[in-house]
């Protein structure tokens, strides 16, 4: 499409940014232009929401580094909001009886389960190859625990995640959705798929954080790149996929930004924001 609006559209009074593969580069890192152009659009009075499949903690670093103090930021794709000085406008964790049932799946499909209980990533085997590759992504500390049987007992998992090949994620997601109708079941990375109860996901999130500012959703401009994204792109006044994007997310955009991950934010933000 190139950086050109389908439809016409409000200035954005808040912007909702995914971080892994949209607002970070490769090497997980944040362009200096983005700190740059977050921090013009804040001064200018913007919002801007970061909104992830990632822990809380995960994210931290990065909300601070950009000095989203004050702002919600949405993680574990829609299942907990809560901002840097902890104040949480809602949490919605994976009932335990379909956790459990999750359990079941990974033992049958051989596929790894990370459980996320009070912030905590929660897996049975630490040097398992998956756990790594995703600890090495997040940025976090793995606990081992008995079992995640066990585990639950601690708690409801704010959000469940597969790790597996990437050739075998597609049809292990369209097998699981109608077996799991209470859950919403969405890919991010290729070797991940994301797990959270039924009705959660970041457009939703994207909704409740919007309505907690006053912030009609036709003057919130959402960026992204992922499947998991595409709920919000679709929704927001303006929707952008970065150059990278998945098909699915393009597909429901009024934007795909010429640029790729984070020259493709900074791209959006100077066209519609920093006017």
């Amino acid at each position: 499409m190139g950086m050109v609006s389908a439809r016409p559209t409000l200035r954005p009074q808040m912007v909702a940014i995914d971080v892994d593969d949209t607002l970070l580069e490769e090497d997980l890192e944040l362009r200096a232009e983005c700190v740059e152009a977050i921090d013009a659009a804040r001064r200018q009075g913007v919002r801007v929401i970061l909104a992830t499949g990632r822990m809380f903690s995960s994210v931290r670093p990065y909300a601070e580094r950009l000095g989203l103090d004050d702002d919600y930021l949405i993680t574990y794709n829609g299942g907990l909001i809560r901002s840097l000085a902890g104040e949480t406008l809602w949490h919605k964790p994976v009932p335990a009886s379909e956790a459990e049932r999750l359990i079941e799946v990974a033992e049958r499909e051989g596929f790894c389960l990370n459980f996320y209980i009070d912030d905590t990533l929660m897996v049975e085997r630490i040097d398992d190859e998956r756990v790594q590759y995703y600890v090495g992504i997040a940025g976090v500390d793995a606990v081992q625990v008995p079992s995640l049987r066990a585990a639950l007992r601690q708690g409801e998992p704010t959000k469940c995640l597969f790790v597996g090949e990437a050739a075998e994620v597609p049809s292990l997601i369209q097998r699981l959705r109608p077996e799991f109708p209470e859950l919403y079941i969405s890919g991010s990375k290729p070797r991940f798929i994301e797990v959270t109860q039924q009705g959660i996901h970041k457009e939703v999130a994207l909704e409740a954080v919007a309505a907690a500012y006053g912030v009609p959703m036709e003057a919130v401009m959402a960026i992204g790149d992922g499947e998991n994204d595409a709920t919000m792109i679709g929704r927001a006044g303006i929707g952008v996929a970065v150059a990278n994007a998945s098909e699915g997310a393009k597909r429901v955009a009024d934007v795909v930004t010429k640029s790729t991950r984070g020259a493709g934010v900074c791209e959006a933000l100077r066209q519609y924001v920093l006017r």
